[in-house]
């Protein structure tokens, strides 16, 4: 029998590779256990596994029968293709914060705010390096920033000015910043603590822009008419 599927998948995937995903969901399939499922030929559905795998949706495991037979291969779902599936955690997070604040007050959550940042600038430590430029020290963070999901890249200038745009094309943590703005404004700060130079917030995703944006004004002293830092700036 055919799974219900969410609009939203067949939009992403396409019909079959929808069914797919559902019929693997909290479960692993072999091809024969797919193609009964779906009504499709075993060599149908091995195309469809092979387009699934290839975008790291699924994997499969040779598993061994007990006794004479081949060994066979069972489907599951991977880690990125789990996210594919609605997920409530931004409103869990955002019933945290409220949390905080209607119990203990602003205060405690801006105390949470800072202890945030401090954990994140920890993290983010190597993009202090005071050997480095303004310049490759925002191309760290933006490096950093984007492993953690948040597609960032910073922009040159144009020539004779001497401000850097760091930006972020995807949010992370979209959902919870626009009920609580207040993670921008410390990520702001963070970057300026970073980076060790003046950083000024100018849009935001949260805030309905296509990406966040930050302007760097380069504080080292050392630079050309391209505004490209190459001395050192602390």
């Amino acid at each position: 029998m055919r799974a219900v599927l969410d609009r939203s998948l067949v939009d992403l995937l396409g019909e079959v590779r929808a069914q797919v995903v559902e019929l693997l969901r909290g479960t692993t399939r072999t091809v024969a256990d797919l193609a009964d499922g779906l009504g499709l030929s075993e060599g149908a559905v091995r195309r469809q596994l092979q387009v699934l795998e290839r975008d790291g949706l699924v994997s499969a495991e040779t598993v061994r029968r007990e006794g004479p037979g081949r060994p066979s291969a069972h489907y599951a779902l991977t880690d990125r293709a789990h996210r594919l599936f609605p997920d409530r955690s931004a409103e869990l997070a955002n019933e945290l914060l409220d949390f905080i604040t209607e119990t203990y007050g602003r205060q405690a959550l801006r105390a949470f705010m800072r202890w945030r940042q401090q954990r994140q600038q920890e993290r983010y430590a190597s993009a202090s390096n005071s050997e480095h430029t303004t310049t490759q020290r925002a191309e760290t963070l933006a490096g950093m920033l984007s492993a953690d999901g948040f597609l960032s890249q910073v922009v040159q200038a144009p020539a004779g000015t001497t401000t850097l745009e760091l930006r972020q094309e995807h949010c992370a943590i979209a959902d919870v910043a626009a009920e609580h703005p207040e993670l921008c404004a410390y990520e702001a700060a963070l970057f300026k603590d970073l980076l060790g130079t003046r950083v000024t917030r100018r849009q935001t995703i949260a805030g309905g822009a296509q990406a966040c944006v930050c302007h760097i004004t380069d504080a080292d002293p050392h630079h050309d008419d391209t505004g490209v830092a190459h001395g050192h700036a602390r």
